[in-house]
């Protein structure tokens, strides 16, 4: 069953007008009048939804169950990496991360970053497709472009510091209940000043993701299956 992006879907919802970008992906669909179709509405609520009736720029669908939370983790985990040269590159590891449960994504700012911009617009349309691709009920946070000092200022709301590192220690993951936010670098990973300040953070644990060296959007993807639930 497909899912579509309705913001406006409430766990009261009876019913739902589909129409725009949305309603274009429902016609692509070919579902009939009396089908089901899964919405989701990014903020905790997803729904299976039967099309009562189309009309020239919408549908009408009728909700037949209300599913709260669903497909989500039991514990919060982030994700933040050092802004990539490459758009696609980038564009994975979000939508990778997304579909292994994050909810917050955070572009770094690294030192050894060659690129120092990135468009949120773009990132968020690639959250929302990658939601509706997983059967996410959560549109995760596409938070603006940080610094690592940045970062740790505003990091309260994370238990632990996950960083990949060569040097890093084998993965221990007694404490899985805890938030964690696992960072990233860029292609030449983080400088000595971005390490340091990392590890002078007492939440900070540098572990190893092996003896190959993995590409960034390739290290995210291999710390997210090593310290989360994947439910």
């Amino acid at each position: 069953m497909e899912c579509l992006y309705i913001p406006e879907l409430e766990s009261s919802s009876r019913e739902i007008t589909i129409e725009g970008e949305e309603f274009r992906h429902l016609r692509a669909l070919r579902l009939r009048e009396g089908e089901s179709v899964m919405l989701t509405s990014g903020k905790g609520i997803c729904a299976i939804a039967k099309v009562i009736n189309y009309s020239k720029n919408e549908a009408r669908a009728s909700v037949t169950e209300v599913l709260p939370n669903h497909g989500e983790n039991s514990v919060r985990c982030g994700v933040g990496i050092g802004i990539l040269d490459s758009r696609e590159r980038m564009e994975f590891a979000l939508e990778k991360s997304i579909e292994l449960g994050v909810t917050d994504f955070y572009p770094i700012l690294c030192e050894f970053s060659q690129k120092q911009k990135v468009s949120i617009d773009r990132l968020v349309g690639k959250a929302i497709a990658a939601v509706k691709q997983s059967k996410r009920s959560i549109l995760p946070v596409i938070h603006q472009p940080v610094t690592i000092e940045e970062l740790l200022k505003k990091s309260n709301e994370w238990s632990r510091i996950i960083v990949g590192d060569a040097n890093g220690e084998h993965v221990n993951n007694d404490n899985r209940d805890e938030t964690s936010l696992i960072l990233v670098g860029a292609e030449g990973g983080f400088s000595p000043k971005e390490i340091n300040s990392l590890q002078n953070d007492p939440r900070t644990t540098l572990i190893s993701l092996g003896n190959r060296r993995l590409r960034a959007e390739t290290a995210a993807i291999a710390a997210l299956c090593l310290l989360t639930k994947v439910n």
